[in-house]
């Protein structure tokens, strides 16, 4: 069999396996936002805590009783700041309900269409925004000392 051959049948293979087990239309969605979006001036916010993972030890269910499944609790650490955030189902979209530890300037959320919302942080460090469209998100803050921060895409 020649190299001609080899390629032509991994081009067959490749287009089979395409039809068969196509790419979800959200994980191309959310590759397309990292690539279009991406920054180098900001600080990534680090992931600390998830409790869709089993081994965050967040007891979440247990604490917030029915309907706690459909939620999602958050805890990102960047630019001195650590960001607690609750991702609900509202609606067709999506409810942030968060709490930031340290002082932050602005915030906001960004969408991986390219859209964003601004979000009133209160004295407390509370935010709520709620209607946020479904698909890939990260939020988006800045501390007290000027430093821009952004969490990892998040596809809730």
């Amino acid at each position: 069999m020649s190299e001609r051959d080899d390629d032509a049948l991994m081009a067959e293979l490749r287009r089979i396996a395409a039809e068969v087990d196509p790419v979800p239309p959200g994980v191309l969605e959310a590759a397309r936002a990292a690539i279009a979006t991406r920054h180098l001036d900001h600080e990534l916010a680090e992931l600390v805590a998830d409790s869709a993972d089993a081994g965050s030890g967040l007891l979440f269910e247990a604490v917030r009783g029915p309907g706690a499944a459909e939620s999602r609790l958050l805890t990102f650490d960047g630019g001195g700041v650590q960001v607690d955030v609750d991702l609900e189902p509202a609606g067709s979209g999506l409810r942030l309900i968060g709490q930031f530890t340290g002082p932050v300037t602005e915030c906001g959320v960004e969408r991986g269409d390219g859209g964003s919302v601004e979000v009133d942080v209160d004295e407390l460090g509370r935010f709520v925004a709620d209607g946020v469209p479904p698909g890939p998100i990260r939020l988006r803050y800045r501390s007290e000392i000027g430093q821009l921060v952004r969490t990892a895409w998040l596809v809730p």
